[in-house]
């Protein structure tokens, strides 16, 4: 696999951002990873060939600013790693491109406005997938139906929330009034418990082929995967696989549920890379670079499965700025 690409991977001050240059770096390709995030005081800067800070994706000067960078650098594609800058770059036309020529590798905005919306979503999958009890907060009928039929524990969330910080688990009706006073734009759904654990799962579809693969994981302190290992449970994949192709998924996404005493119940879809994007390459799952691929118009080169087994452990690490950079300490090095 000869072809060098020129990538810009946006947010990479964040954890999903780092994921995706960390799978770039993965690749077959010979990839340049260059880097954007709106803020100067993250590590992001340690691990791209360039970094440049850009305003936040809500400014009106935010998308030219990219282009400049692009022409600048001659970037030949754009990965962005937050959703409020994929929310922006997912209208630049269908399939979204970034000055007329330049693929953005991410979902086109009809799939994921759908999907980020937690409401939308659960009500597109409900003729076709297997989900427990949901409402919307704010339709007085369907919530009184809700706590009716379903009764509590329940969970509040944003309806277009990330990550797991803005959950809330209500145990009875104060709870749930307390909540709703703090976020009236929610959904509430049935509480699923975790007998046989919770997953993450990245799916992919395309015209070639479609996969999965699974990892059980833990949740962290932020929010994220803390720890993970690779997972070959049948009814998970299966049912993941039905979610995308309810979804009418096209290239990558995240599906994240929980295998209950009933069966896999789903949590949410997260309607882009996770920040697993990394650890998914190195089993073999290589949806970053598939979906390069196919924007390119290269056939998707699939690896053998069943994908690596592997366990993931996310931790903390420091970098210290001299006045001149932020900077690494090799003899805090994990490999010393």
């Amino acid at each position: 696999m000869s072809e060098s690409l020129r990538v810009l991977v946006t947010a990479v001050g964040g954890d999903l951002g780092q994921a995706l240059v960390k799978a770039l770096r993965l690749s077959r390709r010979t990839i340049e990873c260059y880097g954007t995030d709106c803020d100067d005081t993250g590590i992001g800067s340690l691990i791209v060939d360039t970094f440049h800070v850009v305003p936040r994706a809500d400014n009106p000067d935010y998308v030219d600013s990219l282009i400049k960078i692009c022409r600048e650098y001659g970037i030949q594609a754009v990965v962005p790693g937050s959703e409020p800058e994929i929310h922006v770059l997912s209208r630049l036309g269908d399939p979204p491109q970034l000055d007329e020529n330049i693929p953005i590798i991410c979902q086109p905005s009809k799939w994921f406005d759908i999907h980020r919306d937690k409401l939308q979503s659960m009500q597109q999958l409900s003729e076709s997938v297997d989900l427990v009890s949901f409402a919307d907060v704010n339709d007085p009928e369907a919530l009184a139906g809700f706590i009716k039929e379903s009764g509590f524990p329940a969970i509040v969330k944003p309806k277009t929330s990330s990550g797991s910080r803005s959950i809330q688990i209500v145990q009875n009706e104060g709870q749930l009034k307390t909540a709703l006073e703090r976020n009236d734009s929610s959904i509430i759904q049935e509480y699923i418990d975790d007998a046989g654990g919770e997953f993450s799962v990245g799916v992919f579809v395309c015209d070639e082929f479609s996969s999965a693969i699974a990892f059980k994981r833990d949740l962290g302190p932020v929010g994220c995967s803390w720890y993970a290992e690779t997972s070959y449970d049948k009814d998970v994949l299966d049912y993941a696989m039905n979610v995308a192709r309810a979804s009418h998924l096209r290239g990558s996404a995240n599906v994240q549920l929980r295998n209950s005493s009933k069966g896999p119940r789903l949590l949410e879809i997260n309607p882009r890379f996770s920040s697993l994007v990394a650890a998914r390459a190195i089993c073999g799952f290589l949806d970053l670079e598939w979906s390069i691929d196919i924007e390119f118009g290269w056939k998707p080169e699939i690896t053998s499965q069943p994908y690596k087994k592997i366990r993931f452990r996310r931790y903390f690490q420091e970098a210290v700025d001299f006045c001149d950079g932020f900077m690494s300490v090799p003899e805090w090095s994990v490999n010393r």
